[in-house]
Parts: C-alpha cells; sequence; structure tokens
C-alpha cells in the first residue's frame, strides 16, 4: 500500500516538473518584450522632451532675433542716420557685428542678438538688418533678414487725401488704396489692402463701412487706421529746395521771367528744357516756347523747377524726380504740372524711376494721345492727378504705371448722364512694386519707420 502511494506521488511530480519547465521560456519571452516595450517608452519620451526643449529653443531664439530687429527699429527712429550702433563705423557695410544680451522680465540674461547693418545706397531709403539670435548654451540659432525704412507714398497705388472714394464697374487697381479723411466704395477691383481712416462711409452710397461696396477685394478692408501725413509733402518740398540751392545736390530753376513756365522733355541720359512764352490755357497746350538747353540729368536726380511746368518723354536706365513748386506761393500762384505726351520707361526691372510732384494738379492736355501712358510716381499735394472734362472728347486708354496721391479718385472720365462722356472710356492704374521699397530720388516718405519685408535666412 505505502509503495502504491509513493509511485503515484511520484508521477504526479513529473507532471509537475514538465509543467513548469513549459511556462519558464514564457515568462522569459514575456520579460524580455515587457522591458523591451518599457525601454521603447522610456526612450521615445526622452526624445520628445528633447525634441521639445530643441523646439523651444528654436522659437527662444528666434524670439531673440525678433527682439534684434525690433530694437533696431526703435533706434532708427531715434536716429535716423546711425548704421553702427552707437559706435563709430569701420570698414565697409554690412556693419556689425553688434552684440546685445536679451533679457527676461526679471533680468537674467537667455541669450544673444548679434546684428549686422547695411546703410541705404545712393539715392534710397531702406536699411539691411541682419539679426542672429542664439539662446545661452548650446542651442540652434535663428537668422532674420529684414529691411526697415519709412514707406513713401509710392507703397499706394491711388492715395486719397480729403474725399470719398468710388471706384466704379469695370474698373481695376493693382495694389493697394487708401483714403484720408473719408471711406471708399468699391464697385470694381482692389487686388491689394483697401483702407480707410473712417469707421463708417456717408457719402454717394449712403451710410457705408469705411470701406464698402460689393466689388472685389483682394486684400484685407482695413479701418479706421492711422492718417496718412500729406503735410509731409510741404516740408520735403522746402528741405529739397533748400538743399539744392545751398548745397548743388540737384538742378534747380526759379520762376521763368516774363514766361509761362518751362517744358522739361526727358530723353535717354540727358533732358531738354524750353521756356514756354504761350499756351492754349483752355486746352493746356503749348503753342509757343523757345529752347534753352539740354543738360545731363543731375547725380542726385532731383530737378527742381519754381514755376508751372510740362512734362513728357522716355527715360533709359534713368532715376529722376521732378517737381514744381514754390514754397512761398499762395491761392492761384502755386504751381502745376501739366502732361502733354506718354510719360514712359524703356526698362520695367527697377532701373528706370520717375517722381512728379506739384502743389496743386498734374494735369493731361486735350490733344494727349488717344490711348496714353504714364510710368510715374505722381503726387498733387493740394490737387488733383487727372485729365479736365473736354467736351466732345472720346479718348482710348489711360494707363498708369506707379502711384497717385491726390485729393480725388480716378477722374480720367466723365459721365454727362445719358450715355454721353467724355475723357478716357478706359483706365488700367497698376503699382510699380520696384518702387515700394526704393522709390524715386528723394520722394516724400510717409513719416514714420516700419519693417518693410521680413525672411528667415
Amino acid at each position: 500500500m505505502i509503495g502504491y502511494i509513493m509511485k503515484i506521488l511520484n508521477l504526479n511530480s513529473k507532471k509537475y516538473s514538465r509543467r513548469r519547465g513549459f511556462y519558464l521560456p514564457v515568462i522569459l519571452i514575456s520579460s524580455v518584450l515587457f522591458f523591451a516595450l518599457v525601454t521603447a517608452i522610456i526612450s521615445l519620451a526622452l526624445s520628445n522632451v528633447k525634441m521639445a526643449t530643441l523646439h523651444n529653443k528654436r522659437i527662444t531664439s528666434m524670439s531673440i532675433a525678433e527682439a534684434g530687429v525690433n530694437y533696431y527699429l526703435w533706434h532708427l527712429a531715434h536716429n535716423s542716420s546711425d548704421y553702427c550702433d552707437g559706435n563709430p563705423c569701420v570698414g565697409s557695410a554690412p556693419y556689425g557685428p553688434f552684440t546685445h544680451d536679451y533679457k527676461d522680465q526679471s533680468g537674467q540674461a537667455l541669450g544673444t542678438f548679434s546684428l549686422y547693418i547695411t546703410p541705404p545706397s545712393a539715392g534710397d531709403s531702406v536699411t539691411t538688418v541682419k539679426s542672429i539670435g542664439k539662446v545661452n548654451g548650446e542651442s540652434p540659432i535663428r537668422t532674420v533678414i529684414t529691411t526697415i525704412g519709412m514707406p513713401s507714398f509710392t507703397k499706394y497705388t491711388l492715395l486719397v487725401n480729403g474725399s470719398q472714394l468710388w471706384i466704379g464697374p469695370g474698373e481695376k487697381i493693382t495694389g493697394t488704396v487708401h483714403v484720408n479723411g473719408s471711406g471708399m466704395y468699391n464697385q470694381g477691383e482692389i487686388t491689394g489692402d483697401a483702407s480707410s481712416t473712417e469707421l463708417t462711409y456717408s457719402g454717394w452710397f449712403g451710410d457705408q463701412p469705411g470701406v464698402a461696396g460689393p466689388g472685389v477685394y483682394g486684400g484685407a478692408k482695413l479701418f479706421p487706421i492711422t492718417p496718412i501725413d500729406m503735410n509731409q509733402v510741404n516740408v520735403d518740398i522746402v528741405n529739397i529746395r533748400n538743399d539744392i540751392v545751398a548745397n548743388g545736390t540737384g538742378d534747380y530753376y526759379d520762376n521763368a521771367t516774363g514766361a509761362k513756365g518751362y517744358h522739361l522733355i526727358l530723353r535717354t541720359n540727358d533732358y531738354e528744357l524750353r521756356k514756354v512764352t504761350k499756351y492754349n490755357s483752355s486746352e493746356l497746350g503749348i503753342t509757343e516756347e523757345s529752347a534753352i538747353g539740354v543738360y545731363a540729368y543731375p547725380s542726385d536726380g532731383v530737378i527742381f523747377i519754381e514755376d508751372n511746368v510740362w512734362v513728357e518723354g522716355t527715360v533709359d536706365r534713368d532715376k529722376i524726380t521732378i517737381i514744381a513748386s514754390d514754397p512761398e506761393a499762395s491761392g492761384g500762384q502755386k504751381k502745376r504740372m501739366i502732361i502733354p505726351n506718354n510719360i514712359k520707361y524703356s526698362n520695367y526691372d527697377g532701373s528706370d524711376k520717375i517722381g512728379l510732384i506739384t502743389q496743386t494738379d498734374i494735369l493731361v492736355t486735350k490733344n494727349a494721345p488717344f490711348n496714353m501712358e504714364i510710368d510715374a510716381a505722381m503726387i498733387a499735394k493740394d490737387g488733383e492727378i487727372k485729365i479736365n472734362s473736354y467736351s466732345g472728347l472720346y479718348k482710348g486708354n489711360m494707363r498708369v504705371y506707379g502711384s497717385m496721391a491726390h485729393k480725388t479718385g480716378l477722374v480720367w472720365t466723365y459721365d454727362s448722364g445719358g450715355g454721353n462722356w467724355n475723357g478716357y472710356a478706359t483706365t488700367e492704374t497698376i503699382i510699380d512694386q520696384n518702387n515700394v521699397l526704393s522709390p524715386p530720388p528723394k520722394f516724400p516718405l510717409t513719416g514714420a519707420f516700419a519693417i518693410l519685408s521680413w525672411r528667415e535666412e
């Protein structure tokens, strides 16, 4: 009996031993997989922490680089001609590096930004600032390159000062449009931003938002925004005249004795100047004139005429600004500019620039071309850029390639009602993008420094 019991126990022990041998590999494999999974999770977590830290440092480096740009924007606003961060300029541009600590609100230095400054080129107003941001310790650097300057009036395809603006059906303005002191109603197309200083428009189309109308808007509708200071134009005109007279930084012509003004014809490498002795006051065309001379374009690119001036012609790789103004004149004695023929570029790559500035009006004569082209940035400070309403005059297309700043809208066509009209049947108004950051010589600026372009290197 005892022997039988021992035999059974021995069999059970063998069975248990075989089962224990079966589970051991399973336990070992499970343990390996478990530890591998835990290791993978820990590695992934550490990697995510590392990536998050790196990402945070990249963001901080970018913030530091942008802080460098903002610092120099502030610096130029307080000293517009300092391109070496308060230090003597040594060597050639770009000047730098000029390195500053970047501190948090508690005063702890988190990193540094290093600046390289490139001053404006001759006749330009744009400063290039390269800012390199770096967090303390080993970290990625971020580099930002910006252009800083005072935006010129050439930023706007059309700037209207003090009058409501209506853009009619079929009219297209390529670029940005701004209205000072009133609103705009658009039934045509504006490809860029449309802005107004007014919250509401109260005009021909009733009470509307500051920028209204069913037309096409390729950019933002911005209203109300800060007015553009047109009075700055008067300041610039006086400064330019005084600089030319005192320092010879351009060509200057005073009031034409015994004449009605000057006739200036733009040509390749030079311009012809004539004295206007008689013109048709109703049609504005010259009827009698005499030669004065042919002159090379001034190196500074500015021709200042303290009288009325008729302007026409074509430039070829020349950058010219023509001003018709008598800063001391008032009322009907203020000067104007008259355009009897096309004003054109030979090149549209930025190598040709023409600026036209006057106190009152820029007017197109009755006998101007049927299809007309004006390639120029134009400012009529206290007047209009337009063709007069010549009864029975029916023309084709008016193309303005550049910019216009004056007191009204597009005044190329007059609708007398009942299907009767005169002027130009169609219009094209196109921004010259080459002028936005680099306007014609000494062209008036809007008065406040701004970041004009931004890119990461």
